[in-house]
């Protein structure tokens, strides 16, 4: 009886040694070469931020240029995040534009089923920023300040109609 259980433990013994040394051999360099090629550079104090805009935006330092957008604009004064929750993508980046926002208050608008333009039009009074987050801004507003193809935001001079 100890022979058979001896020769079952060998076996799967080395059945498992092999197999973690293919894959040291085959994969771990393939790994590690496309790590190296593709890596995400920890660099500065909004890397994570910046990285998650990028992807989205194409643009690069964004985090930085929406911090200064929103510095020029009083604490006091409101910031209007317009999103899409259909599309997870708008409502993730409307959340990191909230986070770079702070001290301003947010309030973020759903345009999600048919009640989003009246929420917008229910507004009494334009708020000092408006961000678009994947949406299209209103047809009779100037251009804002573009971030990539997804993103535009307009500070309360810009969002005097033509």
């Amino acid at each position: 009886m100890e022979g058979p259980r001896r020769v079952r433990a060998i076996t799967y013994t080395s059945l498992w040694v092999i197999l973690v040394a293919a894959f040291l051999w085959v994969s771990a360099p393939k790994i590690f070469r496309s790590a190296s090629k593709n890596s995400i550079y920890f660099v500065g104090p909004f890397h994570s931020t910046d990285s998650f805009l990028h992807f989205d935006t194409g643009e690069t330092n964004g985090s930085e240029r929406l911090i200064a957008l929103f510095e020029s604009i009083p604490a006091s004064e409101s910031v209007l995040i317009v999103v899409h929750s259909d599309e997870r993508r708008s409502s993730f980046i409307g959340m990191i534009v909230a986070y770079l926002a702070w001290p301003h208050p947010v309030q973020i608008v759903d345009l999600t089923g048919g009640d989003g333009g009246k929420k917008l039009g229910a507004l009494f009074h334009l708020p000092a920023a408006c961000v678009f987050c994947r949406v299209t801004p209103p047809p009779g507003w100037q251009r804002g300040e573009r971030f990539g193809q997804t993103m535009e935001v307009f500070t309360a001079r810009k969002v005097v109609k033509r």
